[in-house]
């Protein structure tokens, strides 16, 4: 998908700044800059931004990524419908909007401990090793597709009734972080159960 910017855009976009300046990722993400520079050939950007513990990092995005460019609250798009069946604009300011939120306020904890307990349980039932891992993979797979209910979500934003765009987007964001945190229960899961086995089996010798 190959997106084309204005060069005069993309000039002013990339002049050094003393003024407030967020990077919109289409994932959600909102990241503060300390200094970013366009790619417009290559079809990416350059950034810097300061992490937690207040070092300095550099990192790269390609522009099929970003959504917006903000510059002291005000939005420069960056986004835009190129091919049949993209998302509008209108569209995807919702759906970005949602899984911001959902970066923000969205942690399904739940699939950390249900991961955690189908991966070590797993490890102990009496079956051979190629069995026992298929039971965390296969059950890894299948919460792929588990995802907030509109219910919740609607819960959570009064202002969601209706707007399909937003249920929707917030909906992907936390698919994707329930299949994330599953697979980091699951794994938790194995390696504890490894851990007991291991000890068990050097107190037995």
């Amino acid at each position: 998908m190959k997106r084309v910017f204005s060069l005069i855009i993309i000039f002013g976009l990339s002049l050094p700044l003393f003024s407030q300046v967020k990077l919109s990722l289409l994932d959600g993400r909102q990241i503060k800059l300390e200094s970013y520079v366009f790619h417009s050939e290559q079809s990416y950007m350059d950034y810097s931004f300061i992490k937690k513990n207040g070092k300095l990092k550099n990192s790269f995005a390609d522009l099929e990524d970003v959504y917006s460019i903000s510059i002291n609250g005000k939005d420069s798009v960056i986004y835009a419908p190129f091919e049949e069946g993209e998302f509008e604009i209108s569209q995807m300011q919702q759906i970005v909007y949602a899984k911001q939120f959902v970066q923000i306020e969205y942690n399904p904890w739940w699939a950390y401990v249900t991961g955690m307990v189908v991966g070590c349980g797993s490890m102990f039932i009496p079956m051979d090793d190629m069995t026992k891992m298929l039971i965390p993979i296969a059950f890894t797979a299948g919460m792929g597709f588990a995802k907030p209910s509109k219910s919740l979500i609607i819960k959570k934003h009064d202002f969601a009734q209706g707007d399909d765009w937003f249920v929707y987007g917030y909906q992907n964001g936390g698919r994707k972080k329930i299949f994330k945190n599953t697979v980091i229960g699951t794994v938790g899961g194995i390696f504890i159960a490894g851990v007991v086995v291991g000890t068990l089996s050097l107190i037995n010798n």
